[in-house]
């Protein structure tokens, strides 16, 4: 059992012997006194011990964990507790008042033996009493239990019970108002009966999803809002179940985004919610959202993704006429027929032209992918052709003024067919732009592959000075 539930137990416990020394206390005093108001604060601390044992039983079964037959918890054990007490304590002030009221219809001599023993009840009763409320109360919030919470509730009703007995008694004692006992016994039977009615209603909202707590509700829309990420909040659901509390709602996120990432701005908002609301339970559902600034490559991009496959060297172009023509290559899985990859692109292709409107042409470029293991068997002949490689470097430094120096250079000779793979390192200007940089990349190697008709593949990296 975890700390938060031994000190509720430990509480419950302490609780329970409070309450019996009351009984004894209340019981011994009304016998002596024969008053019936004090006799009525007995019962009811009888029944505070019943309350007591009930929350007790309901603390344990709402530790275990959730199982297979309760996905959601025990949780709401806690609550039905709470109301099966509030049925009984209103049960109860319903006894007491109605034999008060006989008392006043059809008034008998009763003699009261009150003493300043009885009142030394009455005031031991009250402190104890305040103290184990506001003691309940305080761990009650802190573990979110209602079942405390209600208890704590309960005794402070008890200790305002108390005070209303005492004034009665003293009216009775020292005023001889013989009515003023079964006065003050109704008064308390008519607090605590509200008490109870109100602790009733709230464990039957719990037990029937009512959720009223619209500061909570503000609070974790406003932490999901500004979370990083999250673009809308949807549908966000939350009830309570005992201590427990679960939140559901869904959550608007770039829908561009690689699951990855979608992961993470969902692990964030979840932690963002948990050190606000410890005892939360979180589901949350991500919602694909396009955002306004979407460019067309992420939307393509996204389009063919859908489909399973993946793009590469995608193209926008437009002709002299205005038209924007599309080219892309897209690669299938191993082993696919061409009948089937057809197929399949001419969907990419319709599916493209709906929601990118502004695409007149789609060239598509069918291929297989490759599979990790198919690598190209390659010989370094970096050293071997020293002269070439020394050619290739000096040609390169030439090749634009903007190239700083150039090393890392590798010659490689691809099987079976004897082409030729170069990979190299420039050093440009560091405040040059990405862009800049990438062209002076490509027409550089425009010029090798002039140069060296043989290269079959140039992989060139950029680096800033």
């Amino acid at each position: 059992m975890t700390q938060k539930g031994n000190t509720t137990l430990r509480v419950a416990w302490v609780s329970i012997l409070v309450t019996v020394i009351l009984i004894a206390a209340k019981l011994i005093g009304g016998l002596l006194s024969g008053s019936l108001a004090l006799i009525s604060l007995a019962t009811e601390s009888a029944l505070d011990l019943l309350s007591v044992l009930i929350t007790l039983f309901a603390i344990k079964i709402t530790a275990i964990p959730a199982d297979k037959d309760h996905p959601y918890g025990h949780g709401k054990f806690d609550n039905l507790s709470s109301l099966f007490q509030s049925i009984l304590l209103l049960g109860i002030s319903g006894w007491i008042f109605y034999e008060a009221l006989q008392r006043l219809l059809n008034p008998t001599h009763i003699s009261l033996s009150i003493d300043y023993v009885t009142f030394i009840i009455l005031i031991g009763s009250f402190i104890l009493d305040f103290w184990r409320s506001r003691k309940l109360d305080t761990v009650g919030k802190e573990v979110r239990s209602q079942a405390l919470q209600t208890d704590a509730i309960h005794f402070f009703g008890d200790s305002l019970s108390v005070a209303v007995v005492f004034i009665g008694l003293l009216f009775s004692r020292y005023l001889h108002l013989e009515g003023a006992d079964s006065y003050a016994a109704m008064l308390v039977s008519g607090f605590v009966a509200t008490l109870s009615l109100r602790q009733g209603k709230q464990a039957l909202d719990v037990l029937t999803d009512r959720f009223e707590h619209t500061e909570d509700q503000e609070r974790v829309s406003a932490l999901i809002r500004t979370s990083t990420g999250v673009h809308d909040l949807e549908g966000l659901r939350m009830r309570h179940s005992g201590p427990n509390l679960f939140i559901d709602a869904t959550v608007g996120i770039n829908r561009v985004l690689p699951f990855a990432s979608v992961e993470h701005i969902l692990s964030d908002v979840k932690n963002k919610l948990i050190n606000e609301f410890p005892n939360a339970e979180i589901n949350l559902r991500p919602l694909p959202v396009k955002l306004k600034y979407e460019s067309t490559f992420e939307t393509i991009k996204l389009i063919i993704s859908e489909e399973g496959l993946l793009p590469h060297n995608i193209e926008l172009s437009k002709d002299q006429t205005g038209h924007v023509i599309l080219d892309l290559h897209l690669e299938f899985p191993p082993e696919s027929s061409l009948g089937d990859a057809h197929a399949k692109s001419e969907v990419i292709e319709n599916r493209i032209k709906e929601h990118v409107p502004l695409i007149s042409k789609i060239i598509l470029h069918l291929e297989e992918e490759r599979p990790d293991y198919a690598m190209t068997v390659v010989h370094d002949i970096t050293v071997k052709e020293s002269k070439l490689t020394q050619d290739m470097i000096s040609f390169t430094k030439n090749a634009n003024s903007s190239v700083k120096s150039v090393h890392d250079l590798t010659l490689m000779q691809l099987e079976p067919y004897k082409e030729l793979k170069l990979g190299l390192t420039i050093v440009l200007n560091k405040d040059l732009s990405l862009s800049a940089a990438h062209d002076i990349v490509s027409g550089i190697e425009q010029d090798l592959r002039k140069k060296y008709p043989d290269l079959a593949r140039i992989v060139i990296h950029s680096e800033p000075e």
